[in-house]
């Protein structure tokens, strides 16, 4: 059946060409996979009209579109797309929305029969074995939590005391986790047992996450800012609990939810689409128009936590006992084995990936309702466009281009060159994973950032650059064993003319738009930076920051770090004078608001979205 259906569709596509020189696919919801896949009689998967364009690809140059119908796609497994599912350069495959219909592609599952248990508190049975995020009428619902009551402390090396015997009662303690907000980080860390303790409970926890969290440089963990997770601490509208030992999800509705009637949505996978190619045969020329991700989910934090080390880049799992040693570095100033900023950070993972892919293009797409990062562009990625599209409501960062390990690639084909992000809207993205940012880009060679705005985020804007200058020529400010005598692949990154506001909400040492690095030939430039009370919270150049043009920028209305007045700019990158070799021009930075017209307003006007782009908002 599935040769004939082929054939059959080679025919279709033979005839089409003749007449128009390209081939158009439909696929719907409502499809069939053994249709067509014309207008009348579309396909229904993602998958198989993906087969369906490798059979059409007889010949070279042939347009060839797939048109998603209205609905929700929800896939049970990544849809990926290979070097053999590639395009064109004058002719890119095309996977888009039919004639402005929403088309969805989903990884969740919808949670049914919802009964009261009399309490003000529904539940409902579920076969998913986790999930950390729940989606009531398209609105995030948050995981039960509750407040640390005085008097609580560490108790030894392995164990926390929290002032509040009742703990020692509830009913699933191996999935409560302990949240920790420190400065620039957000720590989860997981439960292994809890026991009564006098007139409190000790919270064992699992370990080495725990001990490497309390010695690592940076920043260790302090008191928990909260704790998360447990049926005992569901007292608010709007919170969930995941009983995973039942098979039960329980919910307390905000007002005027009406949960016999709700879409509710938990997510099931963690990887929604994956573009992937090779070094040898990367994937390239490919365009998404139109279309939706949601409903991805990121599961690693329910399994051992989240041991973070700066923009939801986390500590490796590899190796952790002799990393928790005393004296080693995780990064910054201290004698180390061997320092972790160099090779350790692991990024966490998005839900839609680029790797090894070339010419992809996100035209006017959305990414919502995601659990992980949303979109990453990483591992050799070249020459790829994001433009036009939303990012909002996700768990992590909204954009990541290029990784932390990757500044002195052995194979040069590894080197993520070239990208651009234009002309996006990134609202209420890293509002799980706080430390996440709106856009990161490690280490990389021509990313551009340009008239995008960036709004409502706990921690920074913009995040470009890594290292710390500890893997520029010469080393960084600090003792480190290895040092490098090439430079970093990080070079000719630009950030212009993009509008970020309100960000730096929850966390501090961030800012607007932050640098870490050497990266000669990079230019921050017309970007409007105002409103964001986490200091520094304007632009910030911190360590081993070099060779970077900062200027024609308007920044105002952020806050002052201690006693010094508001810093519109910070250096902390006076080691090795590196702040003389950044080139600080022509800036706006203790302006008040922009009027109504003028030098200030015109820079306020051509920063954030273009006028094409205006109506993604």
């Amino acid at each position: 059946m599935r040769v004939f259906s082929l054939l059959l569709l080679l025919s279709i596509f033979d005839a089409e060409a003749q007449v128009s020189g390209g081939v158009d696919l439909y696929v719907s919801p409502t499809g069939d996979d053994g249709n067509p896949g014309s207008l009348e009689r579309p396909l229904r998967t993602l998958e198989r009209a993906r087969d369906a364009v490798r059979a059409a690809k007889a010949g070279p140059g042939r347009n060839i579109v797939v048109y998603l119908r209205s609905g929700v796609y929800t896939i049970d497994r990544t849809f990926t797309l290979s070097a053999e599912d590639s395009g064109w350069p004058n002719a890119p495959i095309v996977y888009r929305n039919f004639k402005g219909e929403a088309a969805v592609i989903s990884g969740g599952v919808r949670l049914k029969g919802w009964t009261s248990t009399g309490s003000g508190i529904w539940k409902a049975r579920t076969t998913q074995q986790d999930f950390r995020q729940l989606y009531v009428d398209g609105r995030r619902a948050i995981r039960s939590r509750g407040a640390v009551p005085a008097g609580s402390r560490f108790e030894g090396s392995s164990a926390i005391f929290i002032q509040d015997g009742r703990l020692a009662e509830w009913k699933n303690p191996q999935d409560v986790e302990l949240v920790f907000d420190v400065q620039w980080e957000r720590n989860i860390l997981k439960v292994l047992k809890i026991e009564p303790s006098g007139s409190g409970a000790l919270l064992s926890m699992i370990e080495p996450y725990f001990t490497l969290a309390r010695m690592k440089e940076g920043k260790q963990i302090e008191l928990p800012t909260h704790i998360e997770n447990a049926l005992e601490l569901l007292d608010e509208p709007g919170e969930w609990y995941l009983d995973r030992s039942a098979h039960e999800v329980y919910y307390k509705p905000r007002p005027g939810e009406n949960m016999e009637s709700a879409e509710v949505i938990a997510p099931a996978l963690e990887q929604l689409v994956a573009v992937r190619g090779t070094f040898d045969q990367p994937i390239h020329d490919i365009r998404f128009e139109g279309i939706t991700f949601a409903h991805g989910t990121w599961l690693q934090p329910s399994r051992i936590g989240h041991v973070d080390v700066q923009a939801n880049f986390t500590m490796p799992q590899t190796n952790l006992l002799l990393r928790s040693a005393p004296g080693f570095s995780a990064f910054g100033p201290g004698p180390a084995q061997l320092s972790a900023v160099l090779t350790d950070a692991v990024r966490s993972p998005a839900n839609v990936v680029l790797d090894a892919a070339k010419s992809i293009r996100f035209e006017r797409c959305v990414f919502r309702h995601l659990g992980g990062a949303g979109l990453d562009i990483g591992n050799g990625s070249q020459d790829n466009l994001v433009s036009g599209s939303k990012f909002e409501d996700i768990a992590g960062t909204a954009i990541q281009i290029g990784d932390v390990t990757d500044h002195h690639p052995k194979d040069l084909r590894a080197v993520v060159r070239n990208n651009r992000v234009s002309n996006c809207y990134i609202a209420d993205a890293a509002n799980q994973y706080i430390a996440g940012v709106g856009i990161f880009a490690g280490y990389t060679d021509g990313t551009t950032i340009a008239h995008n705005e960036i709004m409502n985020l706990p921690y920074s804007g913009i995040s470009i650059g890594w290292g710390w200058g500890e893997t520029d020529v010469g080393g960084g400010g600090y003792y480190q064993p290895v040092v490098f005598e090439t430079p970093t692949v990080s070079r000719n990154n630009r950030v212009e003319y993009n509008h970020i506001h309100h960000v730096m909400q929850l966390l501090w040492d961030g800012a607007g738009i932050y640098t870490l690095g050497d990266m000669p030939g990079t230019v921050v430039r017309g970007n409007h930076v105002h409103d964001n009370p986490g200091v520094p919270g304007g632009i910030y150049l911190d360590e081993g920051s070099a060779r970077i043009e900062v200027a024609g920028n308007l920044v105002y209305d952020v806050k002052p770090w201690g006693k010094r007045d508001a810093q519109p700019i910070n250096f902390n990158n006076r080691r090795q004078n590196r702040i003389a070799t950044c080139h600080v021009h022509d800036n706006h930075f203790f302006a008040n608001k922009p009027e109504d017209s003028g030098p200030l307003r015109d820079i306020a006007e051509t920063a954030g979205l273009e006028q094409t782009y205006r109506d993604i908002k």
